[in-house]
């Protein structure tokens, strides 16, 4: 074997054993994302859900107050597991949702402590524009949470709110 071509099989072998480590890191980069688009998967529509949960929750149910707190924490838990997969973009947009659940909930014990439950339950209309506007709040955060998340996955086509009877 002359000096040439025992250079080039060595140089073949560092090629070979190059490529194998970056397939093989891509491997497990490729495993590494798929775990997290699975989580991703996972927590996003559980934001979703348990913030449209806190937004319907009725203020009155009959002559009791409804405490939005566990509702409030559910969210908040979800956020937190979901932010630490998440860039700053999505990050931003669970801020703007924890920031609507926290003055929803703030309104709700404003209502609370300022009023008694009216026919049927309804908010006091002393307060029933500041409830609708943080609804309409909430409603926000939550699509643009939804259309930054959507993006994330790579979902085509326009999210629409089911708005449940």
């Amino acid at each position: 074997m002359n000096e040439s071509s025992g250079h080039d099989l060595a140089q073949a072998q560092v090629d070979v054993i190059a490529t194998a480590r970056i397939d093989g890191a891509d491997a497990i980069d490729d495993a590494d994302r798929y775990v997290v688009l699975q989580r991703k998967s996972q927590l996003f529509p559980m934001v979703v859900a348990a913030a449209h949960r806190l937004r319907c929750l009725p203020v009155w149910r009959g002559r009791d107050a409804v405490d939005p707190s566990s509702v409030a924490e559910t969210v908040e838990e979800a956020v937190l597991q979901l932010a630490f997969f998440c860039d700053r973009e999505l990050n931003a947009t669970l801020e703007r949702v924890l920031a609507a659940v926290h003055a929803r909930v703030e309104i709700v014990r404003q209502i609370h402590a300022g009023s008694r439950p009216g026919f049927g339950g309804r908010v006091d209309e002393k307060y029933r524009a500041e409830e609708e506007a943080g609804q309409g709040r909430l409603d926000q955060a939550i699509a643009g949470f939804v259309d930054a998340a959507r993006a994330d996955l790579r979902i085509g086509g326009s999210w629409v709110p089911l708005r449940p009877a």
